[in-house]
């Protein structure tokens, strides 16, 4: 081996000076890595139900042990300033409250467009193709219940009980066939609903 003159040196021990390279060579291992470690904490702190309920600061919802994911559906929020549906105030408390009948006709109304827009959508060109492809196949599938016949209701602890079942009987009039109520989950248990 030959004796060489001492002084700066490139990579792969040839000889050389004078000004550096600007660019730096990147540990491509370390940074595979790192990105690894952050999307499964990602993943593991926002996998959370499909439906993602906004809590309004005026609702106290209550507490239950036995509780079950939300699926996506329409919102009712029974507060003591108002009925509102998907954020829109449908009708007061105190007149909901006092009335005699059974329907909130607001309410009623606004379901059932909901549920025929829904069904408008579930008639379209693409959802009857699908539907007369599984047809043709004869898939057996578990009839399941349309996003837009359920219904998620959101009251406050201190709502009365008659004015809970007065909105239960207009939804369930208006044509929804699946109702579930959100639910705050006690220290140690899973998700909420129902």
């Amino acid at each position: 081996m030959p004796i060489h003159v001492p002084g700066k040196r490139k990579k792969r021990g040839k000889k050389g000076g004078g000004k550096r390279s600007a660019v730096a060579p990147l540990n491509m291992t370390a940074m595979v890595d790192m990105f690894t470690v952050l999307c499964v904490f990602l993943l593991q702190n926002y996998a959370t139900t499909n439906q993602v309920l906004p809590m309004p600061e005026k609702v106290d919802l209550p507490s239950a042990q036995a509780v079950k994911e939300l699926s996506p559906s329409n919102v009712v929020l029974i507060a003591t300033d108002g009925i509102m549906l998907n954020n829109v105030k449908i009708a007061d408390f105190a007149a909901v409250k006092q009335q005699t009948e059974w329907e909130i006709k607001p309410l009623m109304e606004m379901l059932k467009k909901t549920v025929e827009s829904g069904e408008q959508k579930k008639r379209s060109v693409g959802n009857q193709l699908r539907a007369a492809v599984n047809d043709a196949k004869q898939v057996q599938k578990v009839t399941e219940i349309e996003e837009f016949r359920k219904i998620t209701v959101q009251a406050d602890k201190m709502v009365d009980f008659l004015t809970v079942k007065k909105v239960m009987f207009s939804v369930t009039e208006a044509g929804m066939q699946e109702i579930n109520f959100a639910v705050i989950k006690k220290p140690g248990e899973a998700a909420a609903v129902n």
